[in-house]
């Protein structure tokens, strides 16, 4: 009869420590809109958002926001990058949902890159932190006009940007579309991630803007933090033997 009640602990236990770990689910960790960059005014063009938007708990204050904060860097000419209207033709594609910096809130702006062949090469980026992200993807709208960047190769780095290795590319763009790729295994975990967009095959010297990019998101899985879980464990197992004991006693009584 003991046997029998220890297995019921034992078994009680696991499954509460299954129900106190928390489960892993899909989450926006990084988020740029590019919303509070300044108006075109030309012929001076209009200073590009580079911070990316975050949820009140993680200190922004947009509910469509990413968990993490980051900045955008841009390798591109001085003035050949500017804040756009994203309302056509981009508009709201690839928006987070619960995202409150929507037009008539915000003008509805976007990243603009002109001059495509004289940046070929060129590109953007962002660090992330991700200790505790796995299973991440990365997508954003773009609008390649007839001269723009025609092919885009995305790479990920594990050391800070030091080094870099290609995970996706897009060839032959053209119009209004949707990229989006996940990131290998190798980038799950990692404090020191780097995510890069090269710009390349563009053909344009004019001001013209040829290629557009707005709402850039990454995605992924929130893991538990380690002391998270030997919490949620040490309480099961702890509230597991309690009821063990209690199961214990009674028994005894019913056979006193």
């Amino acid at each position: 009869m003991r046997l029998r009640s220890l297995f019921i602990a034992v078994a009680g236990a696991l499954f509460l420590t299954a129900a106190l770990v928390p489960r892993a689910n899909a989450t926006l960790l990084v988020y740029f809109n590019f919303e509070d960059g300044a108006i075109p005014n030309p012929p001076s063009p209009g200073s590009v958002d580079i911070t990316s938007d975050q949820t009140v708990a993680a200190g922004g204050d947009n509910p469509g926001g990413g968990i993490q904060a980051s900045t955008l860097f841009i390798n591109y000419g001085a003035g050949d990058d500017i804040s756009t209207s994203s309302l056509i033709p981009i508009g709201t594609t690839n928006q987070s949902a619960g995202d409150n910096d929507v037009p008539p809130k915000t003008p509805g702006l976007a990243l603009g890159l002109v001059k495509s062949m004289s940046h070929n090469g060129s590109y953007i980026q962002f660090a992330v932190n991700a200790t505790f992200f796995t299973n991440m993807s990365l997508s954003y709208a773009v609008n390649t006009n007839g001269n723009g960047f025609k092919t885009q190769t995305w790479n990920y780095s594990i050391d800070g940007g030091a080094t870099f290795t290609q995970f996706a590319q897009f060839t032959n763009l053209t119009g209004l579309q949707t990229l989006s790729a996940a990131l290998p295994a190798g980038a799950n975990a990692q404090p020191g991630l780097v995510i890069q967009i090269v710009f390349s095959a563009g053909q344009s010297n004019g001001n013209d803007l040829q290629t557009i990019i707005d709402n850039i998101q990454l995605n992924g899985t929130v893991i538990p933090e380690p002391a998270t879980v030997a919490g949620g464990v040490l309480a099961a197992i702890g509230l597991g033997w309690y009821q063990r004991r209690r199961l214990v006693r009674f028994l005894q009584l019913r056979r006193a």
